[in-house]
């Protein structure tokens, strides 16, 4: 999927997702079309390009992208621990 700012409460539910996954290194599989990378899933225009949904984007980004390393993908599961 891609997102656009003006899907600002999608973009902040995903960002909410991507972080509680994360944390629990729960183990995430998306089913996109070739064409989509993580790079690709939220479009921002110049005119919004700082704001906090922005920034906020970039860090779930980053944990989307470590978590298809191999060594995320090692971890166990924590949510039992919470």
């Amino acid at each position: 999927p891609r997102l656009k700012y003006h899907e600002v409460n999608l973009v902040r539910r995903w960002i909410t997702l991507v972080d509680a996954l994360y944390e629990c290194r729960v183990k995430l599989v998306l089913h996109t079309s070739a064409w989509t990378e993580v790079e690709d899933m939220f479009m921002v225009d110049l005119e919004n390009e700082h704001c906090d949904e922005v920034f906020a984007f970039d860090r779930t980004r980053s944990r989307m992208e470590e978590m298809r390393s191999e060594g995320y993908l090692r971890k166990k599961w924590v949510g039992s621990r919470l």
